[in-house]
């Protein structure tokens, strides 16, 4: 979570000159070299030849969705409000757990990601927001990354987390280089070395969220994804110094007790 941090917040900052389909295209294509010596290191190149593609092909579909969903409500929305819409996220993944994976969800697994929820209710402050458009596409994006979250879990006895991380890229790539063509924008020297942070932070995001999702249940899992506010806050302070106010201390609490409560679960992960 706090690489995933680090692309929402190089993303923020690449909005500002960028659209969101270069975005795409220059993450998810720095993205290969560095998922290419994750597998390398993994000594999985070898299933990068027997991927299983149809698999594949829905990951990277799930992907590009998630990418450009959250990308483009960066564009309208700050930092904040698009992750905190994000959130939905675990809760959509302990839910397609139980209905896709038959995972047998514990009373404290649900008391953990409902608590977590409820600090970012507290956070958002439903009755001071303004539904935009734009807020569709990161609740897309939201739903995009439970399933992907869950594709994980089911392909983790099938195929090496450094396989399913690598082929997260290419459908990306793609689709985005088609709307791209006409609106390229060159980056200066500063903008390259955030597009190659961006990257590196999406390939090691998708490999240890796939090697996270080989040893434990969805359900385990999918509240420690609130700890993602940990970090967006810390980076706020430090980009554009900016305390979070103490609603997010509130709040925050709320997440780090839910994703704790996850965490203490009695019965076994099963493998």
């Amino acid at each position: 979570m706090m690489m995933a941090a680090g692309i929402d917040v190089v993303a923020k900052l690449l909005t500002e000159n960028f659209d969101t389909p270069q975005i795409v295209f220059l993450r998810s294509l720095f993205a290969l070299p560095f998922a290419l010596m994750i597998c390398y290191q993994q000594k999985a190149i070898p299933q990068l030849k027997t991927p299983l593609w149809g698999w594949q092909i829905y990951r990277g579909l799930l992907t590009s969705g998630a990418h450009f969903g959250f990308f483009y409500g960066l564009i309208y929305l700050d930092l904040v409000t698009a992750l905190m819409l994000a959130y939905i996220s675990p809760v959509l993944i302990v839910l397609a757990a139980k209905l896709l994976l038959g995972e047998r969800v514990a009373l404290k697994g649900w008391l953990g990601v409902m608590c977590a929820f409820s600090g970012v209710v507290i956070i958002l402050d439903p009755g001071e927001l303004i539904f935009q458009p734009s807020m569709f596409a990161v609740l897309a994006s939201a739903v995009c990354w439970a399933l992907l979250s869950i594709s994980n879990r089911q392909l983790s006895d099938r195929l090496d987390p450094s396989v399913l991380a690598f082929y997260t890229s290419p459908i990306s790539i793609l689709i985005a280089a088609l709307l791209m063509a006409g609106g390229w924008q060159e980056p200066t020297l500063k903008e390259w070395g955030l597009f190659i942070l961006i990257a590196f932070f999406g390939a090691a995001t998708h490999f240890l969220a796939a090697l996270a999702y080989k040893y434990a249940n969805a359900s385990t899992i999918a509240p420690l994804e609130y700890s993602n506010l940990l970090w967006a806050s810390i980076a706020a302070w430090l980009i554009w110094g900016k305390l979070p106010e103490s609603i997010i201390w509130i709040g925050g609490g709320f997440i780090i007790v839910g994703g704790l409560i996850s965490l203490v679960k009695k019965q076994p992960d099963s493998n």
